[in-house]
């Protein structure tokens, strides 16, 4: 089976797809009262856990969806503290799942492919996913192919056919992509629910977090 082959059946069967390819951002250092920190440490927590959840299933071009959590800043209003967590608006798709216009599978997400109107069900060369995908199979099997052919000619060898194998992989991956976006949105894109999860995983690391942080602030004003 040839890596482009490969590439596409890994796509189709993993039935989840990143829009975007980019790596996490790190968190910066927050200083406030304890009750501030506590927040914001929750907040930490509950994209670490989603991001974690990410790497943890079979995705393809992850990275731009986790790197995008992120914490803003803590609002203060008299009494009320909050912090929001942004995220690139699709999160819901991948969270959730996208029935397939044919399957109807995953029957529980409130989202839905719409029929297509193109030819043999084909998705636009321009869409987001195929452009997701059309970048991975181009990554992967320019990988590929320069590993097997540095093992069996050398690194001269390899350097003087790289422009013609980047063109010929550049060319199958247009139509593989077109062709693997077609059949995910016929059968569907599958639940990951890395965002719901994180609520449970998050919530008894809060009550504690929370505790430690009114004690505190009960011994810092006596």
């Amino acid at each position: 089976m040839n890596s482009i082959t490969y590439r596409q059946q890994q796509v189709i069967n993993s039935k989840a797809v990143d829009l975007n390819s980019s790596d996490s951002n790190e968190f910066k250092p927050y200083s406030g009262d304890a009750l501030q920190i506590a927040l914001y440490n929750v907040a930490a927590k509950f994209i670490n856990s989603a991001q974690q959840n990410l790497e943890n299933v079979d995705r393809i071009s992850s990275g731009a969806l986790g790197g995008s959590i992120q914490p803003t800043d803590i609002i203060v209003m008299g009494k009320i503290m909050t912090i929001n967590i942004n995220v690139l608006d699709y999160y819901k798709f991948i969270d959730q799942g996208v029935k397939g216009w044919q399957s109807g599978e995953p029957s529980g997400s409130p989202y839905s492919f719409k029929p297509p109107s193109g030819q043999k069900g084909s998705a636009p060369k321009n869409s987001k996913m195929v452009a997701a995908i059309r970048k991975w199979l181009i990554k992967e099997g320019l990988k590929n192919t320069a590993n097997l052919h540095q093992t069996q000619r050398g690194l001269s060898a390899t350097a003087i056919s790289r422009q013609g194998r980047r063109a010929k992989i550049t060319d199958a991956a247009t139509s593989t992509a077109i062709k693997i976006s077609g059949i995910i949105k016929k059968k569907g894109l599958k639940k990951t629910k890395f965002w719901s999860d994180s609520f449970a995983e998050t919530n008894a690391f809060a009550v504690k977090e929370f505790e430690t942080a009114l004690k505190i602030d009960i011994i810092n004003s006596l």
